[in-house]
């Protein structure tokens, strides 16, 4: 499986509906010219779980029928767990759509407009998850290819390349420098660290004296006397507040 290719759960314990939710997301991907996308169905909870665990799940299109559905507390141990994954609603009940924000969906699909519900929701997934073109190096020449901004973890310049690492454990080579990438990404949240690295600050996980940790376990070098400069921008992102680029 390429590792850029969207992956949807859908969890339904009524295969008719689940085939029907699967259904119109395929036609909506189609209507909005985005690359086909991999669906996943599950009858339960647990197995939707199970998948997630066993890989990523970009975004899961949860079915709840009645207020006390256990479909809301699967969507906070989905939160819980998987803090990347997107969440849909699917829900024949209309009125249950203030009781699901607790849970921050990113949108909340209503049966009987079930069509035009799903495609909002993949529009604004598709808005949300900003995609970069960049001109790739690999075995037997260059290529255009897709990143997705927020999956990308850091970036690496060494000597004239640059190695564009994801949080799935991909990475891109292409000729140039950080600088010329840094304009692009900053807005997204990422800073520069080093004069060999641009991170994500999304994932660092620690900052030490002399490096920062992310969330793969990588640790990579900082600035000299920079550590209480990163740490303040590295905190003003992971806590949503816009940051001016260095």
């Amino acid at each position: 499986m390429n590792k850029e290719t969207l992956v949807i759960g859908i969890c339904d314990d009524n295969p008719k509906e689940a085939h029907r939710i699967r259904q119109e997301i395929c036609k909506s991907i189609k209507l909005l010219r985005e690359q086909e996308a991999i669906c996943i169905v599950c009858e339960t909870g647990k197995c939707l779980m199970e998948c997630c665990k066993n890989q990523r799940v970009d975004l899961v299109f949860l079915s709840i029928k009645t207020p006390k559905e256990k479909g809301f507390a699967l969507a906070a141990e989905l939160c819980a767990t998987f803090p990347t994954t997107k969440i849909v609603f699917v829900s024949n009940h209309e009125n249950m759509v203030f009781d699901a924000y607790e849970y921050a969906p990113l949108w909340f699909v209503r049966k009987k407009f079930i069509g035009q519900d799903i495609t909002k929701a993949l529009r604004k997934f598709y808005q949300n998850e900003a995609k970069m073109q960049i001109r790739c190096k690999y075995e037997g020449g260059m290529r255009d290819v897709l990143v997705y901004i927020n999956q990308v973890l850091y970036i690496e310049c060494k000597g004239h390349t640059l190695w564009i690492y994801t949080i799935y454990g991909g990475h891109h080579q292409l000729y140039g420098s950080l600088k010329s990438l840094e304009q692009s990404f900053c807005p997204y949240g990422f800073i520069r660290v080093h004069k060999n690295y641009m991170v994500n600050a999304k994932y660092v996980k620690e900052i030490g004296n002399r490096a920062v940790r992310m969330q793969d376990g990588a640790e990579l070098d900082i600035g000299k006397n920079r550590r209480k400069e990163i740490k303040g921008l590295v905190e003003s992102v992971q806590q949503g507040r816009h940051v001016s680029c260095l």
